[in-house]
């Protein structure tokens, strides 16, 4: 099993012990039966009683956390569950690796990361030793090669000058 962290626990909920998760991933909640704290470089294992919805994030009941000053000790707990429960979005990620060709500056390396910054998709690369962010927009890309893994992208024009231009200042 492979720990990967998802969040914090940020406030204790009533004097029964309950505890707010703040989530950072999306977790199949359904599949959670255990989650881990960081303890002293070590990840102590909770095993839960129950989880609901809350308006602040995740309401967990852990086994053995009966009260409220049980609670408080986990405050602030970075929070890990094992990666398999971990909700993966592929439509988001599937271009990862995949060789962006521009029709101004030719290849421009392997697309390294993609992140939704709430408005927009924007690809991450590493093109003439700077980094690069590109807008993952469908009036960009001219075309898809899925066999060679290549992306045929249109930049506006000067985007991505702007990134080679930093060390010229």
């Amino acid at each position: 099993m492979r720990l990967e962290e998802i969040g914090y626990i940020s406030k204790a909920k009533g004097i029964k012990g309950e505890l707010i998760l703040k989530l950072e991933k999306e977790i199949n909640i359904d599949l959670l039966k255990a989650l881990f704290t960081e303890d002293g470089g070590s990840k102590a294992p909770h095993f839960i009683d129950f989880t609901s919805n809350s308006n602040s994030g995740l309401c967990i009941k852990l086994e053995g956390i009966d009260s409220i000053d049980q609670a408080k000790k986990l405050i602030g707990k970075k929070v890990f569950v094992d990666d398999q429960l971990i909700i993966v979005d592929e439509n988001e990620n599937w271009l990862v690796g995949y060789e962006l060709i521009d029709n101004v500056h030719g290849s421009l390396g392997p697309v390294l990361e993609i992140e939704d910054n709430g408005a927009q998709l924007l690809m991450h690369l590493t093109y003439r030793n700077h980094q690069v962010i590109l807008p993952l927009v469908e009036d960009f890309i001219e075309k898809t090669d899925e066999k060679n893994k290549q992306i045929y992208y249109n930049a506006p024009e000067g985007l991505i000058a702007i990134y080679l231009e930093k060390d010229l200042e």
